[in-house]
């Protein structure tokens, strides 16, 4: 079911040939200092708990910045900076590829003192900026071990939840996975406190050979956090009408609306 969502984000990603541009400037941050990997463990529907979506995640972190996603999202960024032609692209999306289940990046302390986030809504890349120090944590007591890091306990509130987060202190980024940053270490596991996004560390490595931290600079929409949550409700609000634009069959369009549907239960809740 998941591919007729897929489908409908690339037929209107693409609205036609003319549009489309293989020549966007790539603007290099600074190199990767370090390397993390995360499990993503998260329900999206509030109505099917047991059900749990899973999605690699990785932290770039350089020594001022930091970007993070998906590892399916960076894999086919990758492939598209390769390619030149709408042939090749067309290729790409017919044969199999990396298919991401979440498609946001997030820069910390870029520009400096704030975040930025970027995602596609179709058809249009949004791009909106919060600051960098939004969080607000209390630390306790309580220590344990993660894959043999000692790490303390967190907590803070954002996106309408509350969140537990094991820091790191012997690893001296003020970083982790999502938006998170602040405490005096990494953030090796955070979750919020119904568990319905949890996020672990699964690997610490510095990269082999030199890669930067860089961002593709396409035509972003600015807007503000409020009204990229509205861009992006309407766009699933209306999802039926949007995939009759596409040219999906009315059996798929039911599907489409059912497949949205199970997607009500976002990391950041809507009522902040």
């Amino acid at each position: 079911m998941r591919i007729l969502i897929i489908v409908l984000f690339i037929t209107l990603a693409i609205p036609s040939f003319a549009q489309i541009r293989f020549d966007y400037p790539i603007t290099e941050i600074e190199p990767v200092d370090l390397m993390i990997t995360y499990s993503l463990d998260f329900k999206e529907d509030t109505l099917n708990l047991y059900y749990t979506r899973h999605e690699k995640m990785v932290l770039f972190i350089g020594e001022n910045t930091s970007k993070f996603l998906s590892w399916n999202m960076y894999k086919i960024d990758t492939i598209l900076r390769g390619i030149s032609n709408f042939e090749e692209l067309q290729a790409l999306y017919l044969n199999e590829r990396p298919n991401p289940k979440l498609f946001y990046m997030i820069f910390k302390n870029y520009p400096p003192g704030a975040i930025t986030y970027i995602e596609h809504i179709p058809s249009n890349t949004f791009r909106y900026k919060e600051e960098l120090d939004i969080f607000s944590w209390e630390l306790h007591p309580e220590t344990d071990t993660i894959s043999g890091h000692f790490v303390q306990k967190a907590t803070t509130k954002y996106g309408g939840r509350k969140w537990v987060a094991w820091f790191c202190s012997d690893i001296p980024y003020s970083d982790g996975p999502y938006k998170f940053s602040g405490l005096p270490g990494l953030i090796l596991s955070v979750y919020d406190t119904r568990e319905h996004y949890v996020f672990k560390m699964q690997i610490i490595e510095k990269p082999a050979e030199e890669l930067m931290i860089d961002l593709t600079e396409k035509d972003f929409v600015e807007v503000s956090k409020q009204e990229f949550f509205k861009a992006k409700d309407s766009f699933y609000g209306n999802i039926i009408s949007r995939a009759k634009e596409a040219g999906l069959s009315s059996e798929s369009q039911q599907t489409a609306a059912r497949n949205v549907s199970e997607k009500n239960n976002p990391i950041e809740l809507r009522c902040e």
